[in-house]
């Protein structure tokens, strides 16, 4: 999903929203979350007696697709209306605007990656 969203602002705007050092920064906060989601699972008898999963079974659940889908729909739309609203709604003017803008996405991107773990820990995880 965040490839969809780069390549969709890329052919929007014409230019890259996001710098190299900022895609190496996205890598790296997407898998210290993932591996922080891993290593925090606590120890479960139960999940070693599971049978393993077929070559034609379903890798990804259900739910797991509902995360995922509701992930990359909030994700999308606030980046989206940033992009496209973003210099009106935080006032930015000027000769560095795109900068400034793209500065404030990206801190939205990591933000949403987050507020998006912290919403699933709290309301769906049961």
């Amino acid at each position: 999903m965040f490839l969809t969203v780069l390549v969709f602002l890329l052919v929007d705007e014409g230019s890259a929203p996001l710098t190299a050092v900022q895609l190496l920064w996205v890598n790296m906060i997407m898998d210290t979350l993932g591996a922080l989601a891993l290593a925090t699972e606590p120890p479960n008898n139960e999940l070693m007696k599971r049978t393993p999963v077929g070559r034609k079974g379903n890798f990804i659940s259900n739910v797991m697709w509902r995360n995922i889908m509701g992930q990359a729909i909030y994700q999308f739309l606030v980046i989206w209306y940033l992009q496209a609203e973003g210099k009106w709604l935080f006032g930015i003017e000027g000769d560095n605007s795109d900068l400034v803008l793209n500065t404030i996405i990206f801190n939205c991107f990591v933000f949403c990656q987050v507020i998006w773990k912290w919403f699933l820990h709290l309301f769906l995880c049961f």
